[in-house]
């Protein structure tokens, strides 16, 4: 349904009111007050010949460089002492928190924003109007290589074309299951070949080891590091290994002397951040060879990734009309990011050329933010909402947490036990990483109940979920993953207060059957029913939809005409890109929907 030419991407007629509006690339500069902005084919560019490697590392933030890692990071905590190196705090800023909104900034100077679907934006890209760092270069001559594991992630492959990185090697030419030692290998011997010619080059490395959860662990690299506590601070170490083998190897050959380096993390690293804890104020660094009379810019101790363009610029003394956005922001950097998403997102997406067009909403503040934030029966506590950092339990003490933050609507995920009886839980995969139950599954609902959650929580069947909603009779219970609603229904304490997402046409008869409070198709039931779904929803008195929110843009239509017949849309899928949180979606897309499956949300 999702492929090219399916359902999802045939929204022609809806696109002419979801595109950016009929303004120009230059109108969106001046709305930003980046008059004197310098489009690529203007550009003026005069350099030193010095080579630039700029080296991403994934998740790899300034904590590991500190006095309680020190043994895992040496040689990266060496060059912060070493007088031929400069280290320079810098922050994260919004729309650049993941790794290829990272790439997009550190190459153009601008955050990520792209509408609805995030940086998907990108494939079948072939021209940019944002002047990048690959312009620039390619203006002064240089060879640019980018050398990552995927580059066709995320549309990533098209964007460095666009913006004229001319070389990319990834597991397309190093294999599906290379690593970063296979990265700094081909590193090592793009460096090589590239020093051969009369040219300069630019080599751009992403790393990939220490992604979060756990790190990406690789046994060979046990030959060089010894045991750690954890997988990941193993690939800490490792990759500290793989940089001072990369930098000593630039020396050995002579590449070195002429080659302007830059190290820094891509983003912060996602999920659980108790590794960093003593560690002191979680942030991002840099680390360059460059000399720091020629890096000065006009704040560095104020340093956002927006920074960096300049940045590597100065470093290697390349000279250049260009100007990015940073140059016209006066004050709170990541403030004024946030209070011009809507501009930065049209700029961004006018910015582009496209084969193919996709629907993007573009970001404006909805006028009545204030009234939804607070309205309990636009948010479904997502499996119970979060509790503790942890979501996805299912669990007692989220159902306890969140109905104190004043949620009425409870999403619990139901699944069947292998002696037939209902339990909340996500996946039994997921049950297992959170119990640690090492037998197969499904278990039985005494061995399910025998087991607490990260070894804490308290695990539902179904007697304690109707005992749970017995003492607090203002909370409804809405079920995913289970698809017999008659069977489920019969079990539950007050089918009045029970909505059941389902999965199939027949279930929603059925549940329309069970005289339960609501009957809640699933997106794929609306796209299953075609041009007759709205009779079909009215015949069964349909009130509630459930929907991903990635298909917000491309379903305009849908779901206008589901609003104007009061049935009421609740979008999952909140948090599934970094910056696509309950908050994003409340400002910039509930006036499309009716509510959301939150993780968690504060109603005051």
């Amino acid at each position: 349904m999702c492929l090219h030419n399916g359902i999802l991407q045939k929204s022609y007629t809806l696109f002419t009111t979801l595109k950016v509006e009929n303004k120009s690339f230059n109108e969106y500069l001046q709305a930003l007050k980046m008059t004197n902005y310098v489009f690529p084919e203007n550009l003026e560019v005069s350099g030193s010949g010095k080579n630039i490697i700029v080296i991403s590392l994934e998740s790899f933030e300034k904590g590991y460089l500190s006095e309680k890692y020190s043994k895992l990071t040496p040689f990266l905590r060496s060059l912060i002492r070493n007088p031929s190196w400069q280290y320079y705090e810098m922050n994260q800023n919004e729309g650049s928190k993941w790794t290829s909104g990272s790439l997009y900034t550190y190459l153009t100077g601008f955050p990520a924003y792209f509408g609805t679907m995030h940086n998907n934006i990108f494939q079948s890209s072939y021209h940019s109007n944002i002047t990048g760092l690959g312009h620039i270069l390619k203006k002064e001559g240089y060879k640019t290589t980018f050398i990552g594991t995927d580059a066709k992630v995320s549309g990533t492959q098209d964007m460095l074309y666009a913006l004229k990185i001319d070389n990319i090697i990834d597991k397309s030419t190093l294999g599906a299951f290379s690593q970063d030692k296979d990265l700094f290998n081909v590193a090592k011997e793009a460096a090589l070949n590239s020093s051969k010619t009369n040219t300069p080059f630019s080599l751009f490395i992403s790393t990939l080891s220490t992604h979060f959860p756990n790190g990406i662990y690789d046994k060979r690299m046990e030959a060089y590091i010894t045991p750690k506590a954890s997988d990941l601070e193993f690939m800490v170490a490792a990759t500290d290994y793989m940089l001072k083998d990369f930098i000593d190897y630039l020396k050995e050959v002579g590449i070195y002397k002429n080659t302007i380096i830059y190290i820094f993390p891509d983003h912060l690293k996602m999920g659980d951040d108790t590794i960093f804890k003593g560690t002191g104020e979680r942030g991002l660094f840099i680390l360059t060879n460059a000399k720091e009379e020629v890096v000065e810019t006009k704040n560095l101790k104020n340093l956002y990734q927006i920074d960096l363009p300049e940045i590597i610029l100065k470093g290697a003394e390349i000279n250049t009309n260009a100007t990015f956005l940073t140059n016209h922001v006066n004050g709170d950097k990541n403030q004024f990011i946030q209070d011009h998403i809507s501009d930065i997102t049209a700029l961004n997406v006018s910015g582009f050329e496209r084969t193919e067009l996709s629907p993007y909403i573009i970001p404006e503040i909805s006028k009545h933010v204030k009234t939804y934030k607070k309205d309990t029966l636009r948010f479904i506590a997502h499996a119970g909402g979060k509790i503790d950092d942890k979501i996805y339990t299912n669990s007692l003490e989220a159902l306890n947490t969140n109905y104190a933050k004043g949620f009425r609507l409870f999403e619990l995920d139901i699944l069947t036990s292998s002696d037939n009886k209902f339990v909340a839980a996500h996946y039994w995969d997921d049950w297992i990483k959170m119990t640690e139950y090492t037998g197969k599954t499904p278990v039985s609902r005494k061995e399910f109940m025998s087991h607490k959650l990260y070894g804490k929580y308290t695990p539902l069947d179904m007697k304690s979920i109707n005992n749970w909603f017995k003492s607090h009779p203002d909370a409804v219970l809405v079920t995913d993953k289970i698809n017999t609603p008659k069977a489920f229904a019969s079990q539950f304490i007050d089918p009045d207060r029970l909505i059941m997402e389902l999965f199939t046409w027949n279930a929603v008869r059925e549940g329309s059957q069970a005289k339960i409070k609501s009957v809640m198709p699933s997106q794929n039931v609306i796209f299953d029913l075609k041009k007759n779904y709205l009779d079909s929803l009215k015949k069964y008195h349909i009130k509630h939809v459930a929907i991903s929110r990635n298909i917000i843009a491309s379903n305009q239509e849908l779901l206008n005409t589901l609003k104007a017949n009061n049935i009421k849309v609740y979008a999952y899928n909140i948090n599934e890109y970094i910056d696509r949180d309950e908050m994003y979606v409340v400002k910039h897309e509930m006036d499309f929907i009716y509510g959301i499956y939150a993780d968690d949300w504060f109603f005051k």
